[in-house]
């Protein structure tokens, strides 16, 4: 069962690690970034970093969409996490609605716009998470469990 969708362009770090996977009491993490698919250094240095008890895939985001049905099917508790909105968004149009997605860091980069201390969008990203909104999903702005939850629904 998926837990939590996560955007943060760290990947796993202490946050995730130590707050969401104890807070939503996960036991595999997804990775869904296709540049660290790619590169056997970055696989390595997060199955370093995960928990001992939580088990990590990572994946393509072409690969996680073909396995679809096998990451509904599992019965871990699960934490889906993307490197960035774009990847998010074409995996989203194809698993189908989720009620809410958590956008951790996403760095500021030219033609940003600030949405809270930690998420700045560019255009395009501001208009594929204003897609993902008019599908009903949440979208909250948090960087770990105990912050206070911003909506970007409500300011986008």
């Amino acid at each position: 069962m998926i837990k939590v969708i996560r955007v943060d362009h760290r990947l796993l770090h202490g946050q995730v690690i130590f707050s969401w996977t104890k807070f939503a009491n996960i036991e595999r993490l997804i990775v869904i970034d296709t540049a660290t698919a790619k590169d056997d250094f970055k696989k390595m240095s997060l199955k370093l970093a995960k928990p001992e008890d939580v088990r990590l895939n990572v994946f393509s985001v072409d690969a996680a969409i073909a396995k679809i049905d096998q990451i509904k099917a599992l019965k871990d508790n699960i934490m889906l996490i993307f490197e960035n909105v774009t990847e998010l968004s074409k995996f989203i149009d194809q698993f189908g609605p989720v009620e809410e997605i958590n956008y951790g860091l996403i760095p500021a980069k030219p033609d940003a716009q600030r949405f809270s201390n930690a998420v700045y969008l560019t255009p395009e990203e501001v208009k594929l998470s204003k897609k993902m909104c008019d599908q009903g999903i949440k979208i909250s702005m948090q960087q770990v469990p105990s912050f206070n939850k911003e909506l970007l629904n409500n300011v986008i």
